[in-house]
């Protein structure tokens, strides 16, 4: 499974680029770069009420939608010779303003769980790397630069969502793994025996202790200490997972090997509130996940399905989206027959960008797909 995850890596840092061992960079008085006033609260009946704005723009400038700015505001990136820019776009007035200007490719922006922090990952070659730490008004909070390294893994903390851990990968797959605090500025090598790690609390990380002699379909999901570095198991088998403010979701059970079991545990109690049985696809050393989501405090889970379980290779029909409630364990289809494609979901939940670039809206509440994006 690892081998298969550090290929994929290999793919995407062909494709965008790289980064590596860090060298913290102090930042003071740092400049505004775009006076963005803070938003009005958004008002739900204007999913009723008006129409979307499409975002036009020359195809041979555009890279992907980003991220979400605020409940009506989403990021995107283009790029400009050597360098990229990361702008804002009002949904419903297409006020566009530049967010960051940067002078080498942009790869990605990342927002935390408040949406007042942004990661801004940059490649300004294949073995040098910058992230970029700002504010919602697009200041800059802080900077590290990692040299001899061909990718990063970045976790945010979506506990105080002021701290970054992050596995900066060499050209030999091994890797070096830092604690970077926003507020301090600080960079603290970390020893955790896996670089893929998610936050389990303020002080905990979770990882999937894979084998290392043999590939395993499944494997226990661990904790690592970050105040002592002790270690545990936590459950026997799974095969994926993922921690956000107050939920951990993992997929594993695996009792038919095509059903999977997704569970849902409180966090940081780590007490579980449901499970529900879904059809899984199998590939040839490992199994498919498709897309999900959680809008983060909503206790709204959402995830595409497969409509029968079986081989990937063999699987001609297309994908179900479904809703899931946390609390109560109710599951309701919202769109049949759609592409299984990544989501992100506004800070309120009430929208979700979708698709390989995030070029299209979902709107959850009315089953609506607009495209967000037109090229030019």
């Amino acid at each position: 499974m690892k081998k298969v995850i550090y290929i994929i890596i290999v793919v995407l840092c062909l494709l965008s680029g790289c980064q590596s061992p860090p060298t913290p960079k102090e930042v003071s008085n740092a400049p505004v770069l775009s006076n963005h006033a803070k938003p009005k609260p958004f008002n739900p009946l204007i999913l009723q009420n008006e129409s979307f704005e499409k975002l036009s723009i020359p195809a041979e400038q555009f890279s992907t939608v980003a991220e979400w700015l605020n409940d009506e505001t989403i990021l995107y990136i283009i790029n400009e010779g050597t360098g990229s820019k990361v702008l804002s776009f009002n949904l419903l007035t297409s006020e566009t303003e530049v967010f960051f200007d940067s002078p080498e490719h942009i790869i990605s922006v990342t927002a935390n769980k408040d949406f007042n922090l942004f990661l801004v990952r940059s490649a300004p070659s294949y073995t040098d790397g910058n992230l970029r730490v700002l504010s919602e008004k697009g200041e800059l909070m802080a900077e590290w630069n990692f040299k001899d390294s061909i990718d990063l893994f970045t976790s945010w903390d979506p506990f105080s969502g002021e701290k970054l851990l992050v596995s900066s990968f060499k050209e030999d797959w091994s890797y070096d793994s830092f604690l970077l605090d926003i507020q301090t500025k600080n960079m603290i090598k970390q020893n955790v025996d896996d670089p893929f790690v998610q936050w389990l609390s303020a002080e905990k990380l979770g990882y999937i202790n894979w084998s290392r002699d043999m590939p395993l379909l499944e494997a226990p999901l661990f904790m690592q200490d970050l105040t002592t570095n002790e270690t545990g198991k936590l459950m026997e088998q799974v095969v994926t997972f993922h921690t956000y403010s107050d939920l951990l979701i993992t997929v594993g059970d695996m009792n038919d090997e095509h059903m999977g079991e997704y569970s849902f545990y409180r966090l940081p109690e780590l007490e579980k509130v449901h499970s529900y049985e879904a059809p899984l696809l199998t590939m040839y050393s490992n199994y498919f996940i498709p897309y999900f989501a959680y809008a983060d405090g909503t206790d709204r889970f959402y995830s595409f399905e497969p409509v029968r379980g079986g081989s990937v290779d063999a699987y001609q029909d297309e994908f179900k989206l479904v809703l899931v409630d946390v609390k109560d364990g109710t599951k309701k289809v919202l769109f049949e027959n759609v592409e299984n494609k990544p989501l992100k979901f506004s800070p309120n939940g009430l929208l979700c960008l979708y698709g390989y670039q995030l070029e299209q809206i979902l709107i959850p509440v009315n089953g609506e797909t607009l495209d967000l994006v037109e090229l030019l």
